[in-house]
C-alpha cells in the first residue's frame, strides 16, 4: 500500500512492465495527492506498459504519445514543477521568477506567449524511507501558451522532466 508520496515512483516502477522486464525510463505528473484515495496522474514511459493490476495502482487508460504536428504554431501547456533543488528556496515566488526560469528551459524550442500560476501545493515526503518526520517543499503549477520555434526541440523537452523532484511527480511538460 502506498502511504507516502515518495513511494509512488518505486511502486510504479515495480508494477509497470513490458516483455523485457520493468520499465525504468519513465516519469509522471501528479494532479493532486491525498493519502487514502485515488491518485490521478499522467505517466510518460519509453515503452508502452503492460500494466499489472495491483491494489495500490490501477491503470485506467494508456495510449502512445503522438508527436507534435510539424506545423505547430501556438500550443497550450501545463507543468507541475519545483524549479529549485532545496527546500530553502521554498518561499512564495512571483510570476516574473517563473517566466525567467521557464524561458531558460524552453529557449530555442519555444517562446512564452502567456503564463498563469496556480494552484500551488506543498508536497510532504520522506527524504529517506526510515525517516520518522516528513520534509516539505513547495510545488508550482504553471499553465499558458507557447509559440513554437522548433518542433523537434519542443518534442524533446516534453520527454524529460523540467526542474527537480521528478520522483515526487514533478516536471512533466504537457501539451493540450
Amino acid at each position: 500500500m502506498i502511504t507516502e508520496v515518495s513511494q509512488i515512483k518505486s511502486s510504479l516502477e515495480k508494477y509497470l512492465s513490458n516483455e523485457g522486464g520493468p520499465i525504468k525510463g519513465f516519469f509522471y505528473r501528479l494532479e493532486w495527492y491525498k493519502i487514502g484515495i485515488s491518485i490521478p496522474m499522467d505517466v510518460y514511459s519509453e515503452k508502452m506498459p503492460i500494466f499489472q493490476l495491483r491494489p495500490e495502482c490501477q491503470l485506467t487508460h494508456s495510449e502512445e504519445l503522438s508527436k507534435l504536428p510539424l506545423d505547430t504554431d501556438e500550443i497550450k501547456f501545463k507543468l507541475f514543477a519545483i524549479p529549485f533543488k532545496t527546500a530553502e528556496k521554498n518561499e512564495d515566488l512571483d510570476c516574473e521568477y517563473f517566466k525567467k526560469w521557464f524561458q531558460k528551459k524552453i529557449k530555442g524550442a519555444a517562446s512564452l506567449v502567456s503564463l498563469e500560476l496556480g494552484p500551488n501545493n506543498r508536497i510532504y515526503y520522506k527524504q529517506k524511507p526510515k525517516d520518522a518526520s516528513l520534509s516539505q517543499i513547495q510545488s508550482y503549477s504553471l499553465k499558458g501558451i507557447l509559440k513554437c520555434i522548433d518542433v523537434e526541440k519542443l518534442e524533446a523537452l516534453r520527454q524529460k522532466p523540467l526542474g527537480y523532484y521528478d520522483n515526487l511527480g514533478c516536471g512533466l511538460l504537457m501539451f493540450e
